[in-house]
């Protein structure tokens, strides 16, 4: 029981109980709705109850720190056609029907499209 202790100031602070809302939120509302759209009834609802019953500062962190994973995952695909989950599964996005193939692989199974070359994982034509 001692071990356990180690976390107790991980639970004192607001932004990790901020997330640990929003992810009991998130789990309640993904057995009634979408996943995506559990998400963002979890995020601004943890908002909302947050702004009303604690400090205002913390939704404004938590925000912001969402934003930036955004961002990080957003930036490679917009701006240098380069998927980061698609590159950890090891996989690649056929051009003609959008599904996922193997990174190796030079003819979709679905829809028999022949690839150039060989690309890197996570790599989108």
């Amino acid at each position: 029981m001692e071990e356990l202790r180690v976390f107790e100031p991980l639970f004192k602070n607001t932004l990790f109980q901020f997330f640990l809302y929003m992810a009991l939120i998130q789990l309640l509302a993904q057995v009634f709705l979408d996943r995506r759209i559990a998400f963002w009834v979890s995020s601004v609802g943890t908002t909302m109850i947050w702004l009303k019953s604690f400090d205002p500062t913390t939704p404004l962190k938590a925000w912001t720190i969402i934003f930036l994973v955004f961002l990080i995952y957003m930036f490679p695909k917009v701006f240098l056609h380069f998927n980061l989950f698609l590159y950890l599964k090891g996989r690649k996005r056929c051009p003609d029907c959008y599904s996922e193939v193997h990174w190796r692989a030079k003819l979709c199974p679905f829809c028999k499209h022949r690839f150039k070359g060989v690309e890197k994982p996570g790599e989108e034509d």
